[in-house]
């Protein structure tokens, strides 16, 4: 259809946009706080646990020259092993070992249960604790540690290995996936397994947890990546309208359908914003020109048969209000825009019926407005996954590629000096950028 085209304005030189065919399926964890080992304070908050703790606090008042010092260590034990140790013997010097139970907090309470209270708001000081436990059985699922904490430098040993560790800053919602290495760690015959934490406190709320949870894990296939699963971005068709109006002109000559014309739309990689931030593969100016953008992907017979059987997501990063279509059906539409975030949305059965063998496309219209704009989005397919036995799984994207992410877990890009200030995570670490 060509009777809206007098109202596009065409910017850009054209790239080739192929059709993207389904990728090969990975196997892909993600954290679930019901699939519990051990209980932890912030994810199974009615389990307390009891562990060995030392305590260093003597009153000190937090001043910058102290920021992130770590005031008094744990003595080694007679035979030279470390506080961390598997086989350490509890041993007092400078700070006494006792047994406490959890939560670990500044707060009097915190979530309903009452707390030991290690520090307090406006005093500095250092936790460790050492929780001995045992497993009867081998996981074949991937494994998330707890690994809450309030401040930093906070690190976690796993029978004497060090396997997670932050500089500064604090996340009571931190967990981090456990590598294939790191789970082998875990003892599963019903022999002493030991989780040894230090936590530091700067000022405000103190916290410190640990726990142990099955991963969920999907078969993961995907038909349209993000940003995120291709960092050189994606080929796409689209359009720079003129005004916001035009995009209901554009919808009455079923812009979005399978038979539009797109010999002269611009031909090229998104993602598409306005500005330097991860989302700038093509630039929109989004101040004036609202955005229409189409992705192709084929599907065989048996794809369209296996999809049926499975569930479908669409996700969207956004700026501003848009509207998705598969095929030339609307499927999705948000209002506003989620800044650096995804929305996700799992296809209906009747939605799934839209898929055809052959050429298929998922387009999304966007508005102008003020401020910034961009668009990202993609197409999974995905089911849980079934183990025949132990084996290994990715991890999940979080700590893939030297790629950063927000502290919510939203991809943010790899370049550390274009990000705002905040607590980020790259290679399953966390950093603060100021």
């Amino acid at each position: 259809m060509t009777c809206y085209k007098k109202l596009i304005m065409i910017v850009g030189a054209a790239i080739l946009a192929a059709p993207i065919a389904m990728s090969q399926t990975e196997v892909v964890a993600r954290w679930n706080p019901d699939n519990v080992i051990l209980p932890s304070s912030q994810w199974t908050p009615n389990e307390q646990y009891t562990a060995s703790v030392a305590v260093y606090n003597k009153g000190q008042r937090y001043s910058d020259q102290y920021y992130n010092h770590v005031f008094a260590t744990p003595s080694d034990d007679a035979a030279g092993r470390k506080w961390y140790a598997a086989e350490y013997e509890l041993t007092d010097g400078d700070i006494r070992w006792q047994s406490a139970t959890a939560p670990f907090s500044s707060d009097e309470y915190y979530k309903g249960k009452k707390s030991y209270r290690w520090c307090t708001v406006d005093i500095m000081g250092d936790l460790y604790m050492r929780r001995v436990f045992k497993l009867n059985e081998p996981i074949a699922e991937p494994v998330y540690l707890a690994t809450g904490h309030d401040d930093g430098p906070s690190e976690w040993y796993i029978n004497g290995e060090l396997v997670y560790s932050i500089p500064e800053a604090w996340n009571n919602d931190d967990r981090y996936l456990l590598t294939d290495q790191q789970k082998s760690l875990l003892k599963t015959d019903g022999s002493d397994n030991v989780i040894a934490v230090h936590v530091h406190q700067n000022w405000g709320g103190a916290f410190a947890d640990c726990g142990l949870y099955r991963a969920d894990a999907y078969d993961v296939t995907t038909l349209l990546p993000t940003v995120a699963q291709e960092p050189q971005g994606w080929g796409c068709y689209y359009y720079f309208l003129n005004h916001n109006e035009d995009i209901a002109k554009a919808e009455a000559c079923n812009w979005a359908s399978l038979d539009e014309d797109e010999s002269d739309w611009v031909s090229g990689v998104g993602p598409l914003s306005i500005d330097g931030e991860i989302f700038l593969k093509s630039f929109w100016p989004s101040v004036n020109r609202p955005l229409l953008v189409r992705r192709h992907f084929t599907l065989s017979a048996d794809d369209i048969a296996r999809l049926a059987e499975t569930q479908v997501s669409v996700t969207c990063s956004y700026d501003e209000n848009p509207k998705m279509y598969l095929n030339g059906t609307l499927i999705w539409s948000a209002s506003g825009w989620n800044d650096n975030n995804y929305a996700e949305y799992t296809l209906s059965d009747e939605h799934k019926a839209l898929l055809r063998e052959g050429d298929n496309v998922l387009a999304v219209s966007l508005t102008s407005g003020n401020g910034g704009g961009h668009i990202d989005y993609g197409m999974t397919v995905q089911k849980p996954h079934e183990y025949s036995g132990v084996e290994s799984v990715l991890n999940d994207s979080r700590q893939a590629d030297n790629r950063i992410y927000n502290i919510a877990g939203v991809y943010v890009g790899t370049n550390r000096d274009a990000l705002s200030a905040g607590v980020y995570i790259c290679d399953g670490k966390k950093f603060l950028k100021k």
